[in-house]
C-alpha cells in the first residue's frame, strides 16, 4: 500500500494542494524517448526545477501534468552539475500553480513530505523528516530520514505548508539508510552566464537555452554567442532577445549583422537597420556597425548586388558615425576600410591623425607605416616604424621585435640593405634562440644584395642545418657559392642536395655551371644534359656554349 493511503487522512490541507503542482517530464532525441522523470512548478514564467541527468543529449522534453496538460519544454533555464538540478521553462499560463520556496529554515526532525507525480490523485506521497540540515556549496543541504529509493530521484519535497523545501537527489555510493535533498535554493543559481551560454553542458543538450533576465547579462551572451555559436543558435537568441527587450535597438542591431553577412539579405538587414535607429539612442554606434558589416561583404568579394552595397556607401556610414561621435574607433575603423580597399594615401592620413591622439599605439604606426610601403614612400614608412618601436622601453623591448622586423622588410623594399641587416641583427638579439631557418634564409638574401658574402655564407649554412630538407636553401648556397666563385663549396652542397631529390632541374643545372666555373667542361656536360632532360629552360643554351 503506497504512503498517501496510510495517511490520507492526516495529510496537510496545503499539501494535497501542491501535489498539483508535480509533473512528469519525458525527454527526446530525434523522437525517441530518453528518459522518463519528475519536475515541480517552481517559479514564475512557466519554471520547474528537476534533474539535469534527464535532459543529458535530448533535443526537445515534454511536461504533464496531473490533469494529462501536456507542454512542451521549451527553454533551459540554468544547470548545476554538482546537484543534478535543472531549471527548465514551458510558455507560462494561468493554469499553472507554481510552488512557492520556504523562507524559512527547516529545523532538525521537522516533518516533510516527498510528492510523487500522478494523474488526478494517483501519485505518492511520502513522508519523511530533516535528519541533519548542512550548507554545501552556498546551498542548503538536506539528509532524511528514509532510504533512498530510485523513484524519489528529483522529487519536490515540501511542507506543511507546501511551501517548496527541497529536491531529492542521488544516494551516496553504498548509503542505503538516508537520502538527501538540495535546498530550493538553488534554483537563484540555475542560470546561464556569459561564461556557459551555449558552451559546455548547455552545448550537449538540444534544447535552446534562457537568456538571463538581467538585460546586460542577456546582452553579453548574445554578444559571447555571436562569437563562439553556430549560426542558428545565434539566430534563436537573437530573436529571443528581442522577445525579451522589444525596445532595446541591441537586438535588431545584431538582426541586421545576421541577415546582411550570414544570410546576404540586405533588403532585411535594412529594415532592421532602420529599426534599429529609430529606437536607439546612439546613432553613431549603429551607423559604424552598418559600414563595418557593409564592408566586410564587399571585401567577400561573392556576387551579392545590392544599391546600398558599395565603397561610396561605406565610406558614408563611417561618415555619418564620425559626424554624429567623432570617436576614434570609428576613424580606426575608417582607415582599416580605406586600407583594405587600397586607398593608401588616405588610409595614412587617418592613421597619422589617430597617431596624435590617446589612441596612439605600435599598432597604428605600423598601419601607417604599411600605408606608405604601399605607395612607395619608404622614408615616412621607416620614420613610423620608428614611432612605433619608441613605444617600447628598454624593459619591453622584446615586445618592439615584430616591428624592428617589419622595418627591416620596409628597408629591403626600399632596397637599403645594409639597414635591414641591422634590424635583422636586432630581431635576432631580441629573439635569440627561438628563430626558425626562414628567418636566416631571409637575412641572407638581404645580405647578398649589401655585398656581405661572407655573413651571407654564414645564415645559409645555419637555415640548412635548421631545415636540412629544404632543398630550395641547398639551390640558394649553390648559388652563392657560384656567385662568389666558391666551386668546390658549391659543388659539394648540391650533391648534398641531389641524394635528397635527384630530380629537381635547378640542381644539376647549377652543377653544371660550378663545374665550368672551375673549367672542368667534361664533368659539367652530364649535369647539363640532365637539367635539359628535366625541363630546365636554360641547360640547352649553355650546352650550345659547351659546343662538341
Amino acid at each position: 500500500m503506497s504512503a498517501i493511503y496510510a495517511f490520507a487522512d492526516k495529510l496537510p490541507k496545503a499539501v494535497e494542494k501542491a501535489r498539483a503542482s508535480v509533473v512528469s517530464v519525458i525527454t527526446y532525441n530525434q523522437g525517441v524517448m530518453l528518459h522518463n522523470g519528475v519536475a515541480v512548478f517552481a517559479g514564475e514564467n512557466g519554471d520547474l526545477l528537476s534533474s539535469h541527468s534527464l535532459f543529458v543529449g535530448a533535443d526537445s522534453a515534454v511536461v504533464i501534468d496531473s490533469k494529462g496538460v501536456v507542454r512542451p519544454v521549451k527553454y533551459i533555464v540554468g544547470v548545476n552539475e554538482v546537484f543534478d538540478c535543472i531549471r527548465i521553462r514551458v510558455n507560462a499560463d494561468k493554469k499553472i500553480k507554481p510552488l512557492v520556496a520556504s523562507s524559512l529554515p527547516v529545523a532538525d526532525g521537522e516533518t516533510l513530505f516527498m510528492l510523487g507525480y500522478g494523474v488526478g490523485k494517483s501519485g505518492f506521497v511520502e513522508q519523511t523528516a530533516a535528519e541533519r540540515v548542512d550548507s554545501v556549496y552556498s546551498c542548503v543541504y538536506y539528509t532524511l530520514k528514509k532510504p533512498m529509493e530510485s523513484r524519489f530521484l528529483s522529487l519536490p519535497v515540501v511542507n506543511a505548508k507546501g511551501e517548496l523545501v527541497a529536491l531529492m537527489q542521488e544516494a551516496a555510493s553504498g548509503d542505503t539508510i538516508n537520502s538527501y535533498a538540495v535546498g530550493a535554493s538553488v534554483s537563484a543559481m540555475l542560470e546561464a552566464s556569459t561564461a556557459t551560454f551555449g558552451k559546455g553542458y548547455y552545448s550537449s543538450m538540444g534544447i535552446r537555452t534562457a537568456l538571463p533576465n538581467d538585460k546586460e547579462k542577456a546582452l553579453s551572451c548574445l554578444y559571447m554567442l555571436a562569437l563562439v555559436g553556430d549560426s542558428a543558435s545565434y539566430r534563436n537568441v537573437i530573436d529571443d532577445f528581442i522577445t525579451a527587450y522589444p525596445d532595446s535597438y541591441e537586438g535588431y542591431v545584431s538582426r541586421a549583422e545576421y541577415e546582411a553577412v550570414v544570410l546576404r539579405d540586405l533588403n532585411a538587414a535594412e529594415l532592421s537597420w532602420e529599426k534599429a535607429l529609430k529606437l536607439s539612442k546612439d546613432a553613431a554606434d549603429v551607423h559604424f556597425g552598418k559600414a563595418k558589416n557593409m564592408n566586410t561583404i564587399l571585401l567577400a568579394g561573392d556576387s551579392v548586388s545590392h544599391p546600398m552595397l558599395s565603397f561610396a556607401n561605406v565610406m558614408a556610414e563611417f561618415d555619418k558615425a564620425i559626424a554624429i561621435d567623432n570617436q576614434l574607433l570609428y576613424l580606426n575603423g575608417k582607415a582599416d576600410a580605406l586600407y583594405a580597399h587600397g586607398c593608401f594615401d588616405e588610409a595614412a592620413e587617418c592613421y597619422e591623425a589617430l597617431a596624435t591622439t590617446d589612441m596612439h599605439n605600435p599598432e597604428i604606426f605600423a598601419n601607417a607605416s604599411m600605408c606608405y610601403k604601399q605607395v612607395g614612400n619608404y622614408e615616412k614608412s621607416v620614420a613610423m616604424l620608428d614611432s612605433a618601436v619608441n613605444c617600447f622601453d628598454a624593459a619591453a623591448a622584446k615586445s618592439a621585435a615584430p616591428y624592428i622586423l617589419t622595418r627591416a622588410l620596409v628597408y629591403v623594399a626600399a632596397e637599403k640593405f645594409r639597414n635591414a641587416v641591422f634590424d635583422y641583427n636586432k630581431y635576432e638579439e631580441l629573439m635569440a634562440g627561438t628563430l626558425g631557418a626562414e628567418f636566416y634564409y631571409m637575412r641572407e638574401q638581404a645580405e647578398l644584395s649589401a655585398k656581405m658574402y661572407q655573413q651571407a655564407l654564414n645564415d645559409i649554412d645555419i637555415a640548412i642545418d635548421l631545415a636540412p630538407t629544404n632543398i630550395a636553401y641547398y639551390v640558394e648556397k649553390g648559388l652563392l657559392c657560384y656567385r662568389v666563385k666558391l666551386s668546390d663549396e658549391g659543388i659539394r652542397v648540391l650533391d648534398e642536395a641531389k641524394a635528397l631529390a635527384p630530380d629537381i632541374p635547378d640542381i644539376h643545372y647549377l652543377l653544371g655551371r660550378l663545374y665550368m666555373q672551375k673549367g672542368e667542361d667534361s664533368l659539367a656536360r652530364p649535369c647539363l644534359e640532365k637539367a635539359l632532360q628535366l625541363g630546365h629552360s636554360s641547360a640547352g643554351a649553355v650546352l650550345e656554349q659547351l659546343g662538341n
